[in-house]
């Protein structure tokens, strides 16, 4: 990846561990300022300690993406310092599994808080920043947005919207200068991955592989560039070929 962000200003929710640190340091090491979110302090510190020991410009913030105040306070503080935003990563979610009969309102509701609400604050509050910078927004989605299996009912009703507000975001900002893509991931080597046991889509992948995080990162920054410039509206799948099938 060659992509140069230096000067630029890029938010990663959920930058803590996982998929998020990568993006957080993939973007880091291409130049930007970036503004890592995340509810686990521990990790995000320690990242923020690592990366900008090697002089990389991170800052982490505990930010919690269901909280309308929280997203107010980094807004205020993005005019303030910058006045503009060029990239929002929405990457933060969760995974809850359970079949319909033993699903329960609080679980369901939790998922989608965190995952389809967390996304729509993230464009909500930061829309005016972006436009600043004519920016760019990238969007975690999932496989399971288009496809699913049992017990996944919650987890792909809250990456379905993923795909369709990013969609609607495209429409909204291509007038403005903002752009709006979402990315699929299949099964990705992560501590999320190995919570959730068992995987469905690492044994359906005919690379017979999951992603190492920063394959998803290196589409994220792609996305992100001026090199996506005239890309907007569109999931894209990184999946092995899972969504060949």
């Amino acid at each position: 990846m060659t992509t140069d962000f230096t000067g630029k200003v890029v938010v990663v929710t959920g930058g803590a561990r996982g998929q998020g640190a990568a993006h957080t340091t993939l973007f880091a090491e291409l130049g930007a300022t970036v503004y890592s979110l995340d509810l686990l302090d521990d990790l995000g510190t320690e990242l923020q300690k690592s990366l900008t020991s090697r002089g990389l410009n991170v800052t982490y913030h505990h930010h919690d993406v269901t909280s309308e105040a929280d997203w107010d306070a980094l807004v205020a503080d993005l005019d303030t310092r910058h006045e503009a935003l060029d990239v929002l990563v929405n990457n933060a979610g969760i995974v809850h599994t359970a079949e319909i009969p033993e699903e329960n309102l609080v679980q369901f509701q939790r998922v989608l808080s965190v995952n389809t609400t967390g996304v729509f604050l993230g464009m909500n509050k930061c829309w005016t920043l972006l436009a600043n910078a004519r920016g760019s927004i990238v969007n975690i989605a999932s496989v399971y947005g288009l496809h699913s299996n049992p017990g996944y009912v919650a987890y792909t009703a809250s990456k379905a919207a993923v795909v369709g507000m990013t969609r609607t975001a495209a429409v909204e900002g291509a007038e403005i200068g903002i752009r709006a893509n979402c990315i699929s991931p299949g099964t990705v080597q992560t501590q999320q991955l190995a919570d959730e046991g068992r995987s469905y889509v690492r044994e359906a992948t005919p690379m017979d592989r999951g992603a190492d995080p920063r394959e998803i990162s290196n589409v994220v920054a792609f996305l992100a560039s001026p090199a996506a410039s005239f890309i907007t509206g569109v999931e894209v799948p990184v999946d092995g070929g899972f969504s060949a099938h």
